[in-house]
C-alpha cells in the first residue's frame, strides 16, 4: 500500500527501527516495526503511569497504550494512587477533572449511545492483543485496603515502583498521566 506521507526514522541500538506513515488524512499512524541495528528482532515499547480514575485520564492513557499495541508495540500500565481505582472489580469511574467538566455530559452520552466505547471496552481490545500488561502498584493497594482479589482479572500482576520502573526503563515513550 502507497502512504502519501512517508516517514522513515532510522535509530541507534538503543531505539529499533521504526517506519512511520500517515495513511488518512486524519492523520493515523501506522508503526511498523523492522528490527535492531544488528538484525536482533525488536519490538518498541510504550510506558504509562496511570495516577487518576477519571474519565478524561483513563482515555488518554487506555487509547495510547492500546493503539500501541494494535500497531506492534509492547505496551505498559501502572495503575498508581487514585488510578488503582479503576482497576477495582465492580468499579465503574464516572466523572472527569475539574477542568473538563463542561464536556462530562457530552462524554457520557457519547459512551451510553455507542458513538464512542467505553474505556474498559478500548483496554479489553489492548489486552487480547497479548501486547499490554498492566501492573497494579503495591503501595496503593495498601493505602486503599485493597487485596489482589479486589482487582479486575485482566491485571497482570502487583509491582512495586521499583518494578515498574525496571520494566519501563526501556521504553520509547513513558508518559504519566494524572
Amino acid at each position: 500500500m502507497d502512504h502519501p506521507h512517508p516517514i522513515s526514522l532510522s535509530l541507534t541500538k538503543e531505539h529499533p527501527f521504526v517506519d512511520t506513515y500517515l495513511s488518512k488524512p486524519d492523520y493515523y499512524h501506522l508503526f511498523t516495526l523492522r528490527t535492531w541495528e544488528d538484525g536482533e528482532p525488536g519490538m518498541p515499547k510504550i510506558a504509562l503511569i496511570v495516577a487518576s480514575e477519571r474519565l478524561d485520564k483513563l482515555f488518554p492513557a487506555i487509547t495510547l497504550a492500546t493503539t500501541a499495541a494494535i500497531s506492534g508495540w509492547e505496551a505498559e500500565l501502572f495503575f498508581t494512587f487514585w488510578g488503582l481505582l479503576a482497576l477495582k472489580k465492580g468499579y465503574e469511574p464516572s466523572e472527569v477533572s475539574l477542568d473538563y467538566q463542561a464536556y462530562q455530559d457530552r462524554l457520557k452520552e457519547a459512551i451510553a449511545s455507542g458513538s464512542m466505547p467505553g474505556w474498559r471496552t478500548v483496554l479489553e481490545q489492548g489486552v487480547a492483543t497479548g501486547r499490554v500488561k498492566i501492573y497494579a502498584c503495591s503501595s496503593s493497594l495498601g493505602m486503599f485496603g485493597m487485596t489482589a482479589g479486589d482487582l479486575e482479572e485482566y491485571v497482570d500482576s502487583v509491582a512495586g515502583a521499583a518494578t515498574f520502573l525496571g520494566r519501563a526503563k526501556d521504553a520509547e515513550v513513558t508518559l504519566f498521566v494524572s
